[in-house]
């Protein structure tokens, strides 16, 4: 390998299969019923819960996404609370809901 190969994949992050750096939802929009399948990134997408932030018990994550569909120009917003092991445990969605 050349030096230059050696470089980028000393500083490429470690490339991972399956889902297991996402969390995935899926959402229906309220407008035109397309669902989304929105894709939570661990490492950047969700952020820490420090004392002092309005969080339900038990809340360690939290995080405030504006989801877009294809079909319609509905804008949906959607704030969630996770717990220690990113299982949601609260959310407020506007514009949309969760589907399973």
């Amino acid at each position: 390998m050349s030096f230059i190969e050696n470089l980028k994949n000393f500083l490429a992050p470690p490339v991972k299969s399956g889902s297991g750096n996402f969390i995935t939802l899926n959402i229906m929009c309220n407008r035109c019923k397309e669902n989304i399948k929105v894709n939570l990134r661990r490492t950047s997408d969700i952020s820490r819960v420090y004392g002092g932030h309005d969080s339900p018990s038990g809340a360690s994550f939290f995080v405030r996404k504006e989801i877009l569909g294809n079909k319609c120009n509905n804008l949906i917003y959607f704030k969630g609370y996770f717990d220690e092991n990113l299982n949601l445990i609260s959310s407020d969605i506007t514009g949309g809901k969760i589907v399973d």
